[in-house]
């Protein structure tokens, strides 16, 4: 049995033309397939959860990066982690599915599923704490990244802000009107128990793939199937110095960045100075707040592309 998980809200108004066609693709190729829609947070990770631990065959995430996260973090996070993800693009941004090459048909992409062998790829795992001091963990498929970047998020993802512009475009615009406003964040940053910067800094990425915010390659030496995280560490402070960064981050022509610095490692953490100026985002989407471990989790993910 094949299960979709969708969300219905991603991907503004240019959605429903587009599931239409892709349901009728994929209903082709799996004649068998479910459709579970997500109504309210935290419902994507649920019914993969569920669906994942009743023993369906591959779980299809339909949405945009914030879906593909929470049916990461679902499924890994069940009795059967091993059930295999399959992807539908659907969202604002897609970034992640950018690793893979997919086809845009969305008849060539069922099609490309069905006849796909699993594979394993890697994922990361946050230990953060909660409002109350309780630890917890949440699995994400992308990026977790620390600083400016939260703050576009968060402007990204206002309610307001998805009646105008869509894509790529949306988050070049909020991204330049953030970094206006911008002032430097102060947080330590560990990597592997060795501390790679402390102090004042604009941004650090924690990078399973090589792409965020609408087609930024931030990281482009990142592979998600190489064991290791890629970290981003930036430091540049002026407004107009971080404006000609953002230009250059769609085709990678920031490497080399005198105020730039690429790292790996397995194990990332974060110590904020102040918690209240900390903004994070995990996959296009702020599910943490204060200081966090991020760790990767070799092959941990099992997907068909």
């Amino acid at each position: 049995m094949v299960a979709i998980v969708r969300n219905p809200v991603a991907g503004g108004n240019g959605q429903p033309v587009r599931w239409a066609r892709a349901l009728d693709a994929f209903r082709q190729q799996f004649p068998d397939l479910t459709v579970h829609e997500s109504r309210s947070a935290g419902d994507a990770r649920r019914l993969a959860m569920d669906l994942a631990a009743s023993g369906v065959d591959l779980v299809i995430a339909a949405g945009g990066d914030g879906t593909i996260s929470d049916v990461v973090d679902g499924i890994l996070s069940s009795s059967r982690p091993e059930t295999p993800l399959a992807f539908l693009p659907l969202g604002t941004g897609s970034d992640f599915v950018r690793n893979f090459d997919l086809p845009a048909d969305p008849q060539q992409l069922a099609a490309r599923i069905a006849a796909s062998a699993p594979r394993q790829i890697d994922a990361g795992r946050i230990t953060a704490r909660d409002a109350g001091g309780k630890e917890f963990h949440r699995h994400f498929a992308n990026i977790a990244s620390v600083g400016i970047s939260g703050e576009i998020v968060e402007r990204v993802n206002a309610p307001g802000a998805r009646r105008w512009l869509s894509g790529p475009v949306r988050f070049f615009v909020f991204s330049l009107l953030t970094i206006l406003r911008y002032r430097p964040y102060t947080f330590d940053v560990l990597i592997d128990g060795m501390k790679v910067h402390d102090g004042r800094l604009a941004l650090t990425a924690v990078a399973n793939g090589g792409w965020f915010g609408g087609g930024m390659h931030v990281t482009p030496e990142a592979d998600v199937a190489d064991g290791f995280f890629d970290v981003a560490v930036m430091r540049e402070e002026r407004v107009s110095g971080l404006i000609r960064l953002l230009k250059s981050l769609y085709k990678a022509g920031h490497v080399g960045h005198p105020q730039l610095s690429f790292h790996r490692g397995r194990r990332v953490e974060f110590r904020p100075t102040d918690t209240a100026r900390f903004p994070v985002e995990v996959d296009g989407e702020m599910p943490i707040q204060g200081g966090f471990v991020a760790e990767i989790l070799p092959g941990a993910l099992t997907i068909r592309t």
